[in-house]
């Protein structure tokens, strides 16, 4: 090839140089320019042909946010309560059948031991306390757990007295809030022994001093019990009463007039422990189905056959 040939050639190869390098820096302005567009805070970016793209967004702070999303959880917690709701649970406890009513437990001026006090006044017994139409005291009523939606328990900051008088326990049957604090009175001018039979929490075996008022013998319950505890007094072996911890707030003992009220329970269908010291067993019904209606008053009666007593 002569040299006029290849001087033709190399301002050829020259001239595309200079377009590919023409090119590429056209199409390095273009992609900086377009990135710019896109990624500037103020701007809207313009992408040719007279018409231009214009974002339909609504900022919205981060306060505005969570107060938000604060508000549309409320008004679901209030859906869900309103649909849900809480009603009340009462009734009565009636022995149906006839029973001779039981004579008493320590007759006055008996000869038991401290007769003295243990014998000034008639100690009833209390295992079957009848009131008018049969109604019967110191039945408990309560939830064997806590039911999903229910309150939580409030646990009193004074404490329960659990006291003794003329050789007998005050009260016979009480619920007792897990974690509420039990201090142990006496009245009597002679000492007694408060001993707790549980099943899952710790037992107490104490002896209680003479007129002690200020409650020397505490203890606490921290587990729930699934059947009342009976507590007796090894002194004065005809001592017994019934006490049932909780970890909830749906429990209750018949009155004397074989009456109760459980409040605030979510509304659906239960099932309740019916239990009596002097029932065969101690259960006067292990399920007993009760719905409960929100706003509403659920009122029942509760039959006690008198072929359960086991006196």
């Amino acid at each position: 090839m002569n040299r006029s040939a290849l001087s033709t050639i190399s301002k050829r190869a020259l001239t595309l140089l200079r377009i590919g390098n023409s090119m590429k820096m056209i199409f390095t302005i273009s992609s900086i320019g377009l990135l710019s567009a896109v990624g500037g805070c103020g701007g809207v970016p313009d992408f040719g042909g007279g018409a231009s793209v214009v974002p339909d967004v609504t900022y919205v702070s981060a306060s505005s946010a969570e107060s938000g999303a604060s508000s549309e959880a409320a008004t679901d917690v209030a859906g869900a309560t309103a649909a849900t709701g809480s009603g009340v649970f009462t009734g009565k406890v009636l022995l149906s059948g006839s029973v001779n009513p039981l004579p008493a437990l320590i007759q006055k001026g008996a000869a038991v031991k401290d007769m003295e006090v243990c014998a000034a006044v008639e100690t009833p017994d209390e295992r079957l306390v009848l009131g008018t139409g049969n109604s019967v005291q110191g039945v408990f009523i309560y939830l064997n757990k806590a039911p999903k939606g229910g309150k939580p328990l409030e646990i009193p900051t004074e404490a329960f007295s659990f006291d003794q008088k003329n050789c007998r326990f005050l009260p016979h049957c009480v619920v007792i809030p897990c974690g509420q604090l039990v201090k142990v009175l006496s009245a009597d001018t002679v000492a007694h022994n408060t001993h707790t039979y549980p099943q899952k929490n710790p037992s107490v075996n104490s002896g209680v001093a003479p007129e002690d008022r200020e409650g020397k013998l505490t203890f606490t319950y921290r587990k729930a019990e699934s059947v009342p505890l009976s507590i007796k007094c090894d002194y004065h072996t005809w001592m017994t009463a019934y006490q049932l911890p909780v970890d909830h707030p749906y429990a209750a003992v018949t009155d004397e007039n074989g009456q109760f009220t459980i409040p605030d329970l979510p509304a659906g269908k239960h099932s309740f422990i019916v239990w009596h010291e002097a029932a065969d067993g101690g259960f006067v019904e292990r399920k007993l189905a009760v719905e409960i209606k929100s706003g509403d008053t659920t009122e029942i009666q509760i039959d006690y056959p008198v072929d359960m007593l086991k006196l």
